[in-house]
């Protein structure tokens, strides 16, 4: 049987399919709504909850909730090797930071390398007005390459981390990318402006050189609400090379 806060959100769903509050309304405070369904707060969090992971409702802290407006998704191609890039359906802007980590062990077990072992770390996180829509987190050790900032317009998936290897002379051969569904991390979550309770796309991607030595490695984290990926055919793939 649904719980009763399961009930509480078909209900608010409901309510605002029929136009009870329009797209940019600010919904009843958490203690009316509360009240007003005679359940405690924490179980009315969670019917709101589900309806932030739906896309139909956004938190915005000291202010309330508030009826979201139907976004438009990105876009994350799968299926390219070695030239070119994820697409992006929708222009983003995008910012890079940058730092030198430790390989942990999940990091050293991805790269192959020993726990400990320097890497550069590039943290990319593309916006569509003030939305986060993707974390992208690429990871070089220093032994391949150390590299620089790039200096392009920044891709959101971290397209340019290969452009730098490719000028340092590190030639990706191939490139494996693995997709899991998950919740966020308490730092994603923050990151993506999203409850821990939104499942999350992640695509795991390694590249490696003609030796089978990984090259780099990348964690790209995408809402589940806001983005959606794309897998491609081998057809796919030439047509997307021949156009560049």
């Amino acid at each position: 049987m649904a719980n009763r806060y399961q009930h509480i959100a078909d209900e608010l769903r409901r309510l605002i399919a029929a136009g009870t509050w329009l797209v940019g309304d600010r919904l009843p405070s958490e203690p009316e709504l509360a009240a007003r369904y005679r359940v405690s707060t924490p179980t009315l969090r969670n019917a709101l909850e589900v309806l932030q992971g739906e896309g139909l409702v956004e938190k915005r802290h000291g202010s309330g909730n508030f009826v979201r407006r139907p976004g438009q998704r990105v876009t994350y191609a799968v299926g390219r090797r070695v030239e070119g890039r994820g697409t992006v359906s929708t222009a983003v802007d995008v910012t890079l930071e940058t730092a030198v980590v430790e390989a942990d062990s999940r990091l050293s077990s991805l790269l192959r390398v020993q726990p400990g072992t320097s890497l550069t770390e590039y943290a990319f996180v593309s916006h569509l007005g003030t939305s986060p829509r993707s974390v992208a987190r690429v990871y070089v050790p220093h032994a391949v390459a150390r590299l620089g900032i790039p200096e392009d317009v920044f891709d959101p998936w971290g397209g340019n981390v290969r452009d730098l290897l490719a000028a340092a002379g590190v030639r990706v051969v191939t490139m494996t990318e693995q997709i899991t569904a998950r919740f966020p991390t308490a730092s994603e979550a923050q990151t993506l402006h999203i409850t821990t309770r939104t499942p999350v796309l992640v695509i795991q991607r390694t590249a490696t050189d003609a030796d089978a030595r990984v090259v780099e490695a990348a964690l790209v984290v995408l809402p589940g609400d806001r983005a959606e990926i794309l897998l491609t055919t081998g057809s796919d793939i030439e047509e997307m090379e021949a156009a560049g």
